[in-house]
């Protein structure tokens, strides 16, 4: 069963080679038009947290 990688605070080298395994474990199955949607998503989340980061730091 693959888990999600837990990412240390420094956020360094290792968690980023644990995020790529995690990801690329789970697009081994996907086609590349799937690939693509799932990284849109994950990029939206990612833009919507640093926005709402950027008006709580104004």
């Amino acid at each position: 069963m693959m888990t999600k990688p837990i990412v240390s605070k420094d956020f360094n080298l290792e968690d980023i080679r644990k995020i790529r395994e995690y990801n690329s474990l789970r697009h081994v199955q996907m086609t590349p038009r799937e690939i693509i949607e799932d990284t849109r998503k994950g990029a939206a989340k990612i833009l919507e947290r640093l926005q709402q980061s950027e008006k709580a730091s104004v």
